[in-house]
């Protein structure tokens, strides 16, 4: 996955957010193919799938949930429920009882006009300007060669002898061609919002996302009782430690001066347990908020996270672009998340190099990736990406994780909203 498809999830998104730089993204050709394959796909359910009957939608539903990921990066859970019991009159009774086994037969049906509406899009968009280009092109490598063109073509007119008018001729083939692949790419768009409004059950995602925020939360619940424990205990071994021997240092201080005695080494001595004692509660500290953050805005304090993992041998960049209006729960969200990403890439990973990129969309969205060279593998159950998942899911967010073996390890955190 390119930089351009973190940037954006979808064909529309692409539209917004790279207006002029469309073409240089894989989004145009990603939208290209999906409105090539469609009528191949019509045509192959209209084939096959008919003897189903009114289960005819089933197959094609698993198909366009598959195919959707070329125009929509965010998953489709599978909208159908498990079957109660065995066999097939059963599983067809229940299957029948769902309303997404009738939204995707709907979208069945719709699927064979649609993909005649696109096919026209592509001819009308692409076909003709090309069409244009090619034989402009052409023109001008025959007067090039200085082959007249009336020879070759005898219905050929004056204008096809003008290489001026055939160079113009042709860049507006050019031209055009271009702009029908932003509109290849709105007409995906089109088509890929209402698959996925037939396709999917919204309630289905919307329980799976309740689903994973429990579970996140039960997680953050269990996770908090324990840093409340550590804090406990770090001030009973450490700061507690330090103020109960400066306060005894302070008392043998005034017994020593009631005697006239020199308590210049007890002044010394408080000085360094007060010192020690400071420097503690600041760690501790550190660990509930992040020091960065209470100085600087978040992009700042990512800004000094890439410089550090840099001064430890590792090549570390930042590209990032973020409001400085951000709530503070989720700056503190995603300092912590990146900081504990940049910790699994300098202990595990193996890479030599490592990049960070955060940006903001116009809604409001987040979106902060962190990318490495190591060796993959990353495991989203891992106690260091777990960790992250459940900061990330509690703001209402969510992480992606590639990580293939052998790498490159690429992790995304989206979190909406995210002004105040």
């Amino acid at each position: 996955m390119g930089e351009e498809q973190r940037m954006a999830a979808t064909p529309g998104l692409a539209l917004r957010q790279h207006r002029l730089s469309l073409l240089f993204t894989s989004w145009p050709w990603r939208s290209l193919a999906y409105l090539l394959t469609t009528p191949l796909v019509a045509l192959a359910w209209l084939l096959t799938c008919w003897p189903l009957l009114p289960l005819a939608g089933l197959p094609l539903g698993r198909v366009e949930r598959w195919r959707l990921r070329w125009t929509d990066l965010h998953p489709i859970p599978d909208p159908h429920t498990s079957t109660p019991s065995s066999g097939f009159r059963l599983w067809a009774r229940h299957r029948l009882g769902e309303r997404i086994t009738w939204t995707e037969l709907l979208y069945g049906v719709v699927l064979i006009p649609l993909s005649l509406v696109g096919f026209a899009v592509m001819t009308i968009a692409l076909l003709l300007p090309a069409a244009l280009a090619g034989a402009s092109g052409l023109l001008i490598t025959l007067l090039v060669l200085g082959i007249d063109p009336g020879t070759v073509d005898p219905t050929s007119e004056a204008i096809h002898e003008n290489p001026i008018a055939q160079v113009g001729v042709f860049l507006l083939g050019l031209l055009l061609l271009a702009a029908g692949m932003y509109l290849v790419t709105l007409a995906a768009e089109g088509q890929r919002y209402l698959t996925r409004t037939l396709i999917s059950e919204h309630g289905a995602e919307l329980a799976e996302q309740v689903h994973d925020l429990t579970r996140s939360r039960a997680r953050i619940t269990t996770a908090f009782d324990d840093e409340r424990r550590r804090i406990e205990r770090d001030l009973h071994d450490g700061a507690q430690q330090r103020l109960t021997a400066l306060v005894m240092t302070l008392g043998a201080m005034r017994y020593q001066h009631d005697r006239g005695s020199d308590i210049t080494q007890l002044i010394e001595q408080a000085r360094v347990d007060a010192q020690q004692a400071v420097t503690e509660l600041r760690d501790i500290v550190h660990g509930i908020y992040p020091a960065a953050l209470r100085d600087h805005d978040l992009a700042d304090a990512l800004d000094e996270l890439v410089a550090r993992t840099d001064t430890h041998g590792l090549a570390a960049s930042a590209f990032i672009d973020l409001p400085a209006d951000l709530l503070t729960e989720v700056e503190v969200g995603l300092y912590f998340a990146a900081s504990e990403l940049f910790t699994n890439v300098t202990k595990h990973a193996n890479a030599t190099m490592v990049t960070l990129l955060a940006h903001h969309t116009p809604d409001g969205t987040v979106f902060l990736t962190v990318e490495d060279d190591g060796s993959g593998g990353a495991l989203p159950d891992g106690t260091g990406l777990l960790g992250v998942i459940d900061r990330i899911e509690t703001l209402g967010g969510r992480v992606k994780i590639s990580s293939p073996a052998g790498g490159p390890t690429r992790i995304t955190l989206e979190v909406p909203c995210a002004s105040s």
